[in-house]
């Protein structure tokens, strides 16, 4: 009991210094940005959202030297590109340093609450792939806003140059119009424009930056306008109104299969919520299923047929329009 004890705490005591180091040195390096966001915007203006607050920022060799390190490596472009598309204000080098400490605190807050190590395994693989998830969520959340908005802001930017104002104009008095993501991405392009960019180049980033099959017809139509002319607003007009037509088709379809997809939630959940049931009710009597032998296949296989039924189900409701 005693050395059970000591392990404890030598493994909450390891855990807890790694995270509050990495806890720290990761806060400090969002704190200490670079002074070039800065100086871009004397020139290109202030962000919509800026409160005007600046920090200096010191070139630190350790922070190079792990920058370097990381950014070598062949995932840290996907990275980055992730990080890109949820609008998180993070570098590759401070995702990974937020990403050893979260499961070292995970670990010592399950190690505290129990008592014993075999806790650690599971709390470490909670909280390194909890911010998996988390950062695909909002990955899709923010990519769904945008789409969901963009009918909207065709109709600002065709209402714009309907009133005299060119297309980066028009581009600008949406940033200004929209909500978010739409109003940061579309402050963006305006940003990337001044810079010296292209108009072209600049809505190509703005497609890799947003997962929106809408968003590619609205920039293929204004390459194509800035190449053989036109009347570019009818043409943004047009594409909205399609927009408009295809959520509306795309609600229908969600509304109809709803019942579906409420018969996967409970073939996947059924076995499980009548497992803990009978666990709680009679743990005897259920914990026979998990004794050695061939009865471990009953509760496995229940498991996979309900994961299999789930996904299958999915599949079927899952309707691209």
């Amino acid at each position: 009991m005693m050395a059970n004890d000591l392990l404890s705490i030598i493994v909450a005591s390891t855990m807890a210094a790694l995270s509050v180091a990495s806890l720290i040195y990761a806060c400090w390096q969002i704190m200490q940005r670079s002074q070039a966001s800065e100086r871009l915007g004397t020139y290109l203006g202030d962000h919509p959202d800026r409160d005007g607050n600046s920090l200096t920022s010191p070139d630190p060799q350790l922070a190079e030297r792990i920058n370097r390190t990381i950014n070598r490596q062949g995932f840290a472009d996907r990275i980055a590109y992730d990080l890109t598309q949820a609008n998180l204000p993070l570098t590759v080098p401070e995702y990974f340093l937020l990403r050893t400490a979260i499961p070292a605190l995970l670990a010592i807050v399950a190690l505290s609450i129990w008592r014993t190590v075999l806790v650690v395994p599971a709390a470490l693989l909670v909280g390194f792939v909890a911010p998996i998830f988390w950062l695909r969520g909002r990955r899709r959340r923010r990519n769904q806003d945008f789409n969901d908005q963009l009918s909207q802001t065709l109709s600002v930017l065709a209402s714009s140059m309907r009133g005299g104002f060119s297309l980066l104009q028009s581009i600008a008095n949406a940033s200004r119009e929209s909500q978010e993501p739409t109003r940061t991405e579309l402050w963006r392009v305006t940003q990337e424009i001044q810079l010296g960019l292209g108009i072209g180049q600049a809505l190509d980033n703005l497609v890799k930056r947003v997962e929106s099959d809408d968003l590619e017809l609205v920039v293929t139509a204004i390459k194509v306008h800035s190449r053989v002319g036109g009347n570019l607003a009818n043409v943004l007009e047009t594409i909205s109104a399609t927009i408009r037509a295809r959520a509306r088709l795309r609600r229908e379809v969600h509304v109809t299969t709803s019942m579906q997809r409420m018969a996967s939630y409970v073939i996947g959940l059924l076995p499980v919520a009548l497992g803990l049931v009978i666990l709680m009710i009679n743990p005897g009597y259920i914990m026979r299923l998990f004794t050695p032998g061939w009865y471990l296949c009953i509760p496995f296989g229940a498991l996979i047929s309900s994961a299999i039924g789930f996904i299958i189900i999915q599949r079927i409701v899952d309707i691209k329009v």
